[in-house]
């Protein structure tokens, strides 16, 4: 018998707690905290279904990995998503949403690149993809139609001369010059700090400032300008550094291992850092390498989602502002998904459906609140 769904809360912005108890759903082969159902949207290599019953031209992308979402002036939304596929046939895909959630479009937005690993969104609504390779770089994708980029996606200055790069995320306190946080998956891949010059498009390929993370003694840190420093701080403190985040003057990524959780105080430039899944509450485990990371309600709760890179049973797991790790969903362990990894952690506009994916697999599933 399933436990009883808890109350709505007052927003529909703030969710109730994870993992308390989870329920399995043999046919998708996952077990899902109660209170909430998921259902297969999209699988590789297999055309997506639109709402008004038509099939989209292509099919759907294979090795499906990083992954956010912008939103379309008529309420619509575009859930962005990478392909980590190999010698240049990678890319970023978008899958569309009309103001109702149902889907409508699928379509290629960028193509020709190699290993599209992570990402990020951007203040002005576009979507930056990382290839993850030697001489990998950033690339700005615009998933609006409507817009002049939306055929001319181009490469950032983001990625310097080309690296193993994973994730971004910004700080855009000051929107004449928002900040790029770049993440890389090498063991000396350095974290970068990219001032830029203005806002909007343009801003990721001209001007700018590029600085280093360097961790000193006493859990202090600096931005250097010396990529030697923070290439040695990232061997000896951070290596393989994964997922971001930011968030009113901190600044979260992950280090897959390390299995730690970074947490830096961008203000007094103190850090601190945890393992992740360390203090753990109701069913599941956090025991693999911590992925990609996203933050939801952080005004309030704080919650970090974390995706997971191997074990039996990878899966969706969530942080709250206690530091306190509870699992969303995750595949049945020992089961279809086990070995693979989740992906591709999204929310919906107005934060009422959450995409998320097995890479492997090839499968994107789409959740939702009961109540």
């Amino acid at each position: 018998t399933r436990a009883q769904t808890l109350s709505p809360t007052e927003s529909p912005f703030v969710l109730f707690s994870y993992g308390e108890s989870l329920y399995t759903d043999p046919n998708l082969g996952i077990q899902i905290s109660d209170g909430l159902t998921a259902k297969l949207i999209a699988r590789a290599r297999s055309r997506v279904t639109f709402a008004n019953g038509g099939q989209s031209s292509s099919v759907y992308h294979m090795y499906m990995d990083g992954a956010g979402i912008t939103t379309l002036p008529d309420g619509g939304y575009v859930y962005v998503s990478n392909s980590e596929d190999d010698s240049g046939k990678a890319g970023v895909h978008g899958l569309y949403f009309n103001k109702d959630g149902e889907i409508t479009n699928y379509k290629t937005l960028l193509s020709g690149t190699t290993w599209n690993c992570g990402g990020g969104l951007s203040p002005w609504n576009t979507w930056v993809s990382c290839e993850e390779h030697d001489r990998g770089q950033c690339w700005q994708v615009e998933p609006d139609p409507n817009k002049p980029n939306h055929n001319a996606p181009q490469v950032t200055l983001l990625g310097g001369n080309g690296g193993n790069y994973e994730s971004v995320a910004v700080d855009n306190t000051y929107t004449d010059k928002p900040v790029f946080f770049t993440t890389e998956d090498n063991s000396s891949g350095e974290l970068r700090r990219f001032e830029a010059d203005g806002n909007g498009w343009d801003a990721l390929h001209v001007g700018g400032q590029t600085t280093y993370l360097q961790f000193l003694d006493g859990n202090r840190f600096q931005w250097t300008t010396s990529l030697s420093a923070g290439r040695n701080s990232a061997a000896n403190y951070y290596p393989n550094s994964e997922g971001i985040a930011y968030h009113n003057s901190t600044l979260y990524f992950v280090s897959k291992v390390t299995k730690r959780l970074y947490i830096l105080n961008l203000t007094d430039k103190t850090y601190t850092s945890e393992r992740t899944g360390s203090s753990w509450v109701g069913q599941g485990a956090f025991n693999s390498q911590p992925d990609q990371i996203i933050g939801n309600d952080m005004d309030k709760r704080k919650f970090i989602y974390f995706t997971e890179d191997g074990g039996k049973g990878p899966g969706v797991h969530v942080r709250d502002r206690q530091g306190r790790y509870y699992t969303m969903v995750r595949g049945v362990p020992g089961g279809r998904y086990s070995g693979d990894e989740t992906v591709g952690i999204a929310f919906s506009p107005d934060r009422k459906k959450f995409y998320f994916g097995f890479q492997d697999a090839g499968v994107l599933m789409e959740v939702t609140r009961n109540d």
